[in-house]
């Protein structure tokens, strides 16, 4: 087995736990350092139409649909997920016609156009209040009539947790997972804030895309030691870092 490390994981707490699991499976020390906090958004106004399919980005969007009061209607339309994580969140939700592109935004516009018809119906994108990429602009420029609808809301936390300031102040080139250009800009803010950019800088990182990587390096220039998975999901990381199932 390789030599035990710190992990430090940045998913907010309801996301984590696989990586966690994997990484104490294989001896490792893991600290939780959630990002971001998930507010769902029961009351969002979702409108009475006739929906083809429901657009998921993340698996909390898959997440906020189903703990909306207008659940058992939206269920019935055709999911298209960005991944594995949100088709199996999706699933959970009740939907059961899913249709899963292959890791991003992008693969998901594809998804979508290449395989639902504009004249069939509306689309619902089940979105966060924050957004990556233009979705609904894509899909509108390919004759889709699509309609946003923010279902939960992704919070900044305002400190990093004191466990991972700790493991930074120890010196120790801890190995830090991020899974979003937000949360990689987060990590650096708040890491500079307590006055850590330093030690930041020399862990190590495994991080979900070159997008990721690159909002790192430029809130963190010193960080050189980052690892990029072949492709955008949590498998695939874990293979990466040397934790496959």
């Amino acid at each position: 087995m390789a030599r035990a490390r710190t992990f430090i994981i940045t998913r907010p707490a309801g996301d984590s736990a696989r990586f966690m699991a994997a990484a104490r499976a294989a001896g490792h020390m893991v600290i939780a350092a959630p990002l971001l906090s998930i507010e769902m958004k029961p009351a969002a106004s979702v409108p009475e139409r006739n929906w083809q399919a429901v657009a998921i980005t993340s698996a909390n969007g898959a997440r906020g649909v189903a703990a909306h009061p207008a659940r058992d209607k939206l269920v019935r339309a055709r999911a298209v997920t960005v991944g594995p994580a949100s088709s199996e969140a999706a699933r959970a939700a009740g939907f059961t016609d899913i249709l899963q592109a292959e890791g991003d935004v992008k693969a998901l516009i594809r998804a979508v156009a290449d395989n639902l018809d504009p004249a069939a119906g509306p689309v619902l994108y089940a979105s966060g209040a924050i957004t990556r990429g233009d979705l609904q602009g894509e899909l509108a420029a390919r004759g889709f009539d699509v309609t946003r609808v923010v279902f939960y809301e992704a919070v900044q936390a305002p400190a990093l947790p004191e466990e991972a300031v700790e493991a930074l102040r120890s010196g120790e080139r801890a190995l830090v997972a991020l899974y979003s250009p937000r949360t990689a800009r987060i990590w650096a803010a708040l890491a500079s804030e307590a006055g850590l950019a330093e030690q930041a800088a020399s862990c190590a990182y495994a991080c979900l895309s070159r997008n990721v990587a690159d909002a790192l390096t430029e809130r963190l220039p010193g960080a050189r030691d980052i690892l990029v998975p072949s492709a955008p999901d949590e498998p695939s990381l874990l293979a990466a870092i040397g934790l496959a199932e």
